[in-house]
């Protein structure tokens, strides 16, 4: 419906909504965007060090992945480090954390290069449960070009959960059970 176009030096990566501003990260150039929701004009830019990877917003703050096993929570105005914190599971660091969406006070962070997604306490960094999407495309539907999964997205409003990845033919809306649902 609608879009930005960055230069070439720039490898957008995650995104989120913060009021009626649009905060947009860039995968190695430690620059961010700011854009208005209503325009897409560019509002403002931001600095960081190291990766952007995924992005959320929680009401409060942002929610920051670089692909390491480390959270980084920042001041949605300023960018600036609030914390950071270690996500694991069983005891375990979680490495490679991706796209991030807050869900049901959850935060989702699909692990890149696998089909699972940690769903994690955003307080803790604990990984309360796992959602496993192998198989989700078909391998019908995969060609030399397909890559891994790699998109969430939530709508509060519907309460639906909706999955892609990297070059997928398909948006997938999933409902997560648990064992005997």
């Amino acid at each position: 419906l609608r879009r930005v176009d960055l230069s070439d030096e720039y490898f957008a990566e995650g995104i989120a909504l913060v009021g009626t501003q649009v905060r947009l990260l860039t995968w190695t150039s430690e620059e961010g965007f700011v854009y208005d929701l209503e325009s897409f004009a560019e509002v403002g830019r931001f600095e960081y060090e190291g990766e952007g990877w995924g992005l959320a917003f929680d009401g409060n703050d942002l929610l920051m992945s670089d692909s390491s096993s480390q959270l980084t929570r920042r001041d949605s105005d300023s960018f600036s480090v609030l914390r950071t914190l270690a996500v694991t599971s069983g005891g375990e660091p979680v490495t490679r954390l991706n796209e991030l969406e807050l869900i049901g006070g959850e935060l989702w962070a699909n692990v890149w290069q696998t089909d699972r997604i940690a769903r994690i306490d955003p307080e803790t960094g604990q990984v309360e449960s796992w959602v496993d999407l192998a198989g989700l495309l078909s391998d019908d539907d995969r060609t030399p070009t397909t890559s891994v999964l790699n998109g969430i997205a939530y709508d509060e409003a519907g309460d639906r959960i909706f999955v892609t990845g990297k070059y997928w033919p398909w948006l997938f809306h999933i409902r997560v059970v648990g064992c005997g649902d």
